[in-house]
């Protein structure tokens, strides 16, 4: 008997689509506590990788989207990489539909996985745009390398890469930690919900 094949409705109930905002508030809150304290790290998609890995990818996608859209009202910096927001969100969920997420070695490499996608996605906005200082605390890490002499785009992707892999480990082990703490009943409830029940 084949399995019936998830359309993107699916991923969208009640329960998901109040989960949505306050994916977002969580992320707004990690990215301007990042952004406050100068980190070098951004603690923005906390929300979308917890809600990615939870209720799949559209949900996880729709996350990250509002996310830059309400930081991007206030800093429109953001609205230059909404795109790398949702590519979080899509493949975060991709890979926790395909069960990723289940085992600690491929969340792992699920993770490194998807944050070298991200880099990758930034990177032109960055180097382009904005000659490869944001304003981020990774930005003045590039910055001090791009003054002794490196080129823009090793400046970017050597600093990135290191500090947005920490960043997106340490986002997806407090989705863990969230997930633990939440009742097998009421994870039942949400798309890929039953993939972490605690009794199975």
């Amino acid at each position: 008997m084949t399995e019936k094949k998830r359309s993107i409705k699916d991923d969208f109930t009640m329960l998901t689509i109040l989960l949505i905002p306050i994916g977002v508030a969580v992320n707004v809150v990690g990215g301007n506590l990042a952004s406050l304290l100068k980190l070098p790290m951004y603690l923005d998609t906390i929300g979308t990788i917890f809600t990615g890995i939870i209720a799949g990818p559209w949900v996880g996608a729709v996350t990250g989207l509002l996310t830059n859209i309400v930081t991007g009202i206030l800093n429109p910096v953001n609205f230059w990489f909404i795109h790398v927001n949702v590519i979080v969100g899509l493949i975060t969920g991709f890979m926790a539909r395909a069960g990723w997420f289940t085992d600690w070695k491929k969340g792992l490499l699920a993770t490194v996985i998807q944050a070298a996608a991200s880099t990758i996605a930034s990177a032109p906005p960055v180097v382009y745009v904005f000659g490869g200082v944001t304003g981020s605390g990774t930005s003045l890490i590039s910055a001090v390398m791009i003054a002794a002499g490196k080129s823009i785009w090793t400046s970017f992707l050597s600093v990135e890469i290191i500090w947005t892999i920490i960043d997106r480990i340490i986002s997806w082990l407090i989705s863990l930690g969230v997930m633990r703490v939440i009742p097998d009943r009421t994870l039942v409830k949400f798309p890929l919900g039953n993939l972490y029940l605690k009794k199975k």
